[in-house]
């Protein structure tokens, strides 16, 4: 640009320099600007999600300082308890062994068992053998006493009297034994009533009885044999009396249960593992009666339970 003197001024030069500097500026700015607008832009395509290696999931593994130890279920201290193995002894000191009739592992609800100081002398819950052998008993709880007639002879015993009438027979030596509601008598009854051989298996687990006789049934079991007048009363209300009463359970109608001889329960014992000691004790707890369902009763099974001859 020239002045009034012709010459040019000096300052024009560096005025367009400057302008085209910022122009270009500009230029720059605004295409970068254009490029990040379209990178930005969203896209009309779906876009799926994912996958597990463009974005692996991390897990954490818990450390062994983390707190899940802390909240962990702690060690059960419970004790451990399984099926009895014989011969095992109880708290009271009786061995108790598994019965075995003829060969046959006998389901009883009470074992046989033997005292430490008698080892070779073994109680057998008769009720529970005669029952195995299709022969019922009546049994008094209030005397402790039981009846019962096996092929014709008639069996009477106490757990207060060492004599066992068998028959025409008396035997004495060892008196019956009534323990949680079950009557034992020792095994030599067996021997005289059952014409039986009585003996240990050998690892004396159990104890056996083999008899050859054959049980008959018309003259077997409680017909024509009476209970008590003692143990009437706690039978029930009588229905009949006198000369119209059951002999059996005096005209109530009831029997006392012979699986548990009344009580309404019997003992089951398991062996009990300490988890610290790792010894096993023997523990026992009371078992409902399956029989009577615990009620120590049952249904007179000479007359049906009509009370009546």
């Amino acid at each position: 640009m020239m002045n009034k003197n012709g010459t040019m001024k000096a300052g024009v030069p560096m005025k367009r320099t400057i302008l085209s500097a910022i122009a270009l500026l500009l230029c720059l700015t605004l295409c970068a600007c254009s490029g990040d607008q379209s990178v930005a832009a969203p896209s009309n395509e779906p876009t799926s999600a994912p996958s597990q290696t463009d974005a692996p999931s991390q897990s954490v593994e818990p450390s062994p300082d983390s707190d899940s130890e802390a909240t962990a279920p702690p060690t059960s201290t419970e004790p451990e308890e399984k099926e009895a193995e014989y011969p095992f002894e109880d708290n009271d000191g009786r061995i108790h062994h598994q019965i075995y009739i003829n060969g046959e592992l006998a389901d009883t609800d009470h074992d046989a068992y033997t005292y430490p100081d008698e080892p070779k002398g073994a109680y057998y819950p008769i009720v529970e053998i005669l029952e195995h052998l299709g022969v019922e008993c009546l049994f008094d709880e209030h005397l402790e006493a039981l009846t019962t007639r096996v092929n014709g002879q008639v069996i009477t015993c106490k757990s207060d009297n060492s004599d066992i009438a068998v028959g025409k027979t008396t035997l004495g030596g060892t008196a019956p034994e009534y323990i949680d509601g079950c009557f034992y008598v020792p095994s030599y009854t067996f021997m005289h009533l059952l014409d039986a051989v009585v003996d240990f298996t050998a690892d004396r687990s159990g104890v056996t009885i083999t008899a050859d006789t054959a049980i008959d049934a018309e003259n077997s079991g409680i017909n024509g044999l009476s209970i008590s007048a003692e143990a009437v009363p706690g039978l029930g209300e009588a229905l009949y009396t006198g000369a119209q009463a059951c002999h059996s359970c005096g005209g109530t109608g009831r029997a006392i249960c012979t699986s548990c001889s009344g009580t309404g329960g019997r003992a089951q014992y398991v062996q009990v593992r300490d988890p610290i000691t790792g010894s096993y004790t023997m523990q026992s707890n009371r078992a409902v009666c399956s029989h009577c369902c615990g009620g120590g009763r049952t249904t007179c099974p000479v007359c049906g339970g009509t009370g009546s001859r």
